[in-house]
């Protein structure tokens, strides 16, 4: 496989010193190489190719963060440009290819999306989220401690024995390993072959099955619930098709155990539904979707939940043939159920059109005289503090499940989203705080609020605005006072 070497440490040892003999018998010593040495030895050992190098001027010191992230951005632009050549990218551990855990996380999550991936050649942790975890100081203990953790906890992993929670299907025996629970265990072979499905079409190359909320609803109509006795969602649904664990392989903190236990699932049936999952999987732009002003604010009054930003797009066939199609987007409570209100004639969770619910509140904001003004006191230090903290633990936990094969990579980018957003509120609330009660300064919030850019309405309304509480028809903007 194609590979390049990134590190920020210059090479210290001579060219003679290169020889691969030399190296293996160097690593079995208690010398520390380089590392441009250890990357060498590593894609020796693994049938990696080399083909570029991307590592500091030997005048460059570790801490030189401009110069390495230049470095970062040139490899990207190798992997992204008309000449582009993915590679894999080997780096000694996780603190060279970024200085903090979360521009560590947006990194890999960029490179992912490129179709490459990034390994450690540390041999005790050549995972880069365990690498990550531990050295871009994640956690809050000290590092001993952590290691000490992190030794005990690979103890374990290597003898396959259960970590943390365990799959829906199995529960952990007295030896430690994986045994399986009878009943959830015919759940789970029931949801595998329901969505893989039975009926082959050659044409499409696929297995015909239901989609994920078919297979939820149709077990909480029978009375089925999960572990923790909450309904079946689609989300937890997809948990149990990704899952590998099913079909007998232990995978914990980069340690890999085929056979470790009983499997639930045959082979074929998993590659079935993984390739269905696969076919069904919409291909999204990051870019193509703009943001919800009150994303995070607007709330439904019949039950109190957030509302969701939607976006529907509608297709119509002219009497020519031609097409033509339109999108609608909407805040819409999680909790509607548009048929069953229909139905039923039962209260009705809130929908609103986007511009509808947007100009609205709006509207009123800009009617808002001198006696709402002077009570405002919008987002402040010590509220935007406490977001960011909860953002920052929220990002901390998701890394460490994830690392703990909890996951996959792609569920990291919602928390470094929030973080992202949180990092930005603070700036924010910086800016309102030394100004709060201040009119001019609540009035250039407000003229925010009301401009066409999305970004910053979007921070205005998060300062000056605590809820938007929609019904099916009214709402009521709660300022922050």
């Amino acid at each position: 496989m194609r590979a390049v070497g990134f590190h920020s440490e210059p090479a210290k040892m001579s060219s003679a010193s290169r020889d691969t003999q030399f190296h293996e018998d160097l690593i079995h010593s208690n010398d520390r190489l380089d590392s441009r040495s250890e990357i060498e030895i590593y894609a020796h050992r693994n049938s990696h190719h080399i083909i570029n190098w991307y590592e500091p001027s030997e005048d460059e010191t570790a801490n030189d963060f401009n110069a390495r992230n230049q470095r970062y951005r040139q490899m990207i632009a190798s992997f992204s440009g008309p000449d582009a050549q993915l590679a894999l990218v080997l780096v000694p551990d996780a603190s060279h290819l970024a200085q903090d855990l979360e521009t560590f996380v947006s990194r890999l999550l960029e490179l992912d999306r490129l179709g490459t991936e990034v390994r450690c050649t540390d041999p005790d942790l050549p995972d880069p989220l365990q690498s990550g975890e531990k050295l871009l100081d994640l956690g809050g203990e000290s590092s001993q401690r952590q290691l000490r953790i992190k030794t005990a906890v690979l103890s374990k992993a290597s003898r396959g024995e259960v970590l943390g929670r365990t799959p829906y299907g199995y529960e952990a025996g007295p030896d430690g390993l994986l045994r399986i629970v009878d009943q959830e265990a015919e759940i789970v072979k029931e949801i595998f072959k329901a969505y893989a499905g039975s009926k082959y079409f050659e044409d499409a190359k696929l297995f015909e099955g239901p989609g994920l909320r078919a297979i939820a609803r149709s077990l909480n109509n029978r009375g089925i619930v999960t572990r923790t006795g909450r309904p079946w969602s689609a989300l937890a649904i997809s948990g149990i098709l990704k899952n590998r664990t099913y079909l007998g392989t232990y995978a914990r903190y980069g340690v890999r155990i085929a056979g470790s236990h009983e499997p639930l699932v045959d082979r074929e049936i998993f590659n079935r539904a993984d390739a269905v999952i696969k076919s069904r999987t919409p291909v999204r732009s990051q870019a193509s979707q703009q943001p919800y002003i009150f994303g995070g604010i607007a709330r439904c009054s019949l039950c109190g939940r957030g509302l969701n930003g939607l976006t529907r797009r509608r297709v119509w066939k002219r009497s020519d043939g031609s097409s033509i199609s339109k999108s609608y987007r909407y805040y819409e409570c999680p909790s509607r159920d548009a048929n069953r209100e229909r139905m039923y004639g039962s209260f009705r969770h809130s929908t609103w059109r986007e511009n509808d619910l947007e100009d609205a509140v709006r509207e009123k904001v800009a009617r808002w005289g001198i006696r709402i003004k002077k009570k405002l006191r919008p987002f402040t230090k010590d509220k935007a503090a406490h977001e960011l903290s909860e953002a920052e633990r929220y990002f901390k936990r998701s890394v460490r499940l994830v690392a703990s094969a909890y996951g996959t990579l792609g569920d990291l980018e919602s928390p470094l989203d929030q973080l992202s957003k949180a990092r930005k509120a603070v700036n924010l609330a910086k800016e309102a705080s030394s100004g709060a009660g201040d009119i001019l300064e609540i009035d250039r919030l407000v003229n925010d609020l009301l401009s066409s850019e999305i970004d910053p309405a979007r921070l205005a309304a998060r300062a000056l605005i605590e809820r938007v509480i929609a019904s099916e028809e009214q709402f009521e903007v709660i300022p922050r006072t």
